[in-house]
């Protein structure tokens, strides 16, 4: 199997420089992420996003709301206990039996790791985010919810468009709605049907208050808070909390089952350190159970998790973040950063640099999180910056590590995925970072 993900040396080390063309600039020091402080660097304005009033493109008083909202939910263990719930049921009923399908096939079928990953992922968030499940993913391979899957993807590819080209050609674009803004107006169109049914929907559940049935979901839980936010703005948390769940777990599970896949050794450790949890905790490993580890056992996978850290750390699901400067800054390099130019971080990059991570850098080594003690080392953030760092690190850390110790154990223990031979893995160009042809893989039933 050939790849072509890793960059150069000379590529990871880039520490900063200025784009050409456009008043911004780029940079791979942890020196330099850590000196960005409010008011100086702050959320770069949302016309290049999608227009939104959610977390990720407000500053101020509504940035702050936003926060301790979604800190509070987030942290709610009856809504983890549901998406640890909604999960299993997904796995089984869809997930499994498709995968099921795949081992049985006489002709060794092929599968698309990442697009099941995809659709997956979009079926969840929405469970636990809406409280339903729109059946994007299907056993019978006829999806639900087709068009509003794509539409998500339609926007984000807008979107790394608008950051790529000047501002006054996507802005021509989408006054005369041709190209990519075209796209994105048609996505927006498909995305707010969507949304905005959702959202009629759990109000009406709200008013009439449904006794019977148990309602865990996060918009339930917001609504609770604050039955007073206005539609569009509960579409607005919506649209952000599915985008950001489905895309950074479906590209880490995918990029974790690829390099899985492609290193042996590390397959075989996940898979002794499973059998070992399984025995301290005096449970039967080779029972009949497809879900041999628990939510109260996750913490005991340590070596799992340091590979997820590793997967983090070379394939950080958004490769880059950016900022836009309030006041004008020197930075610790000595460069000036005028006010209203923008500042473009490569955490792609500096997952890669020698002199941060050593010269074994570019290999996949779990060992680098794990202490002599057995324990996972603690990175800072400016050095690891998958998470951010500072005010705006992300809240789902925690949460994000239950789900997919969870998904990968189960998956891995059931299943062992080979590449298609000759398949190239190489990325596209994106907001999330994810495989241009897909991760074409061979599925079949493990036996242990």
């Amino acid at each position: 199997m050939a790849t072509s993900l890793e960059p150069s040396k000379k590529t990871a080390a880039r520490s900063c420089s200025k784009a050409r063309g456009s008043p911004r600039w780029t940079s791979s020091s942890p020196a330099m992420r850590s000196h960005q402080r409010p008011p100086h660097l702050q959320q770069e304005p949302c016309s290049r996003s999608w227009e939104t009033a959610s977390i990720f493109n407000v500053d101020g008083e509504s940035w702050k709301f936003q926060r301790q909202m979604l800190h509070s939910i987030l942290n709610n263990e009856e809504l983890q206990n549901h998406m640890m719930t909604t999960l299993k049921l997904k796995m089984e009923s869809t997930l499994f039996r498709i995968l099921d399908d795949y081992c049985s096939s006489r002709t060794g079928a092929e599968v698309d790791m990442q697009d099941v990953a995809k659709m997956f992922m979009f079926d969840n968030i929405c469970l636990w985010v809406l409280g339903f499940d729109p059946g994007y993913l299907c056993v019978d391979g006829r999806s639900k919810n087709f068009s509003c899957g794509k539409a998500f993807e339609e926007i984000e590819e807008g979107i790394i468009y608008r950051h790529i080209v000047p501002k006054g050609v996507w802005e021509f674009q989408k006054r005369f709605e041709i190209g990519s803004e075209k796209k994105i107006s048609l996505s927006t169109k498909v995305l707010d049907e969507f949304l905005y049914n959702a959202v009629k929907i759990k109000k009406q559940e709200m008013m009439h208050k449904d006794e019977q049935r148990q309602h865990h979901d996060m918009l339930t839980q917001w609504l609770v808070a604050d039955h007073q936010s206005p539609d569009k703005f509960l579409r607005d948390i919506a649209f952000t909390l599915i985008s950001a769940g489905r895309d950074t777990l479906s590209s880490t599970l995918s990029l974790l089952l690829w390099l899985v896949a492609t290193h042996p050794d590390v397959e075989g450790k996940i898979l002794g350190e499973i059998e070992r949890v399984m025995a301290v905790m005096t449970r039967t490993v080779r029972g009949t159970s497809r879900f041999l580890i628990c939510k109260d056992d996750l913490n005991e996978l340590v070596y799992l998790h340091a590979a997820i850290y590793e997967t983090l750390r070379l394939y950080p699901p958004l490769p880059f973040e950016h900022r836009c400067a309030t006041e004008a800054d020197v930075l610790p390099s000595g460069h000036k950063v005028h006010k209203g130019m923008r500042m473009l971080f490569s955490m792609y990059s500096m997952g890669r640099m020698e002199e941060t991570w050593g010269k074994d850098c570019m290999d996949f080594k779990p060992e680098r999180w794990i202490s002599d003690e057995g324990n996972i080392i603690h990175v800072p953030s400016q050095k690891f910056m998958t998470f951010l760092t500072g005010p705006r690190t992300c809240l789902g850390k925690a949460m994000s590590f239950m789900l997919l110790k969870f998904m990968v154990s189960s998956i891995l223990w059931n299943y062992k995925f080979e590449m298609v031979e000759g398949h190239v893995v190489k990325p596209t160009p994106s907001m999330v970072l994810s495989m241009k042809d897909g991760l074409k893989m061979r599925v079949s039933k493990r036996n242990l």
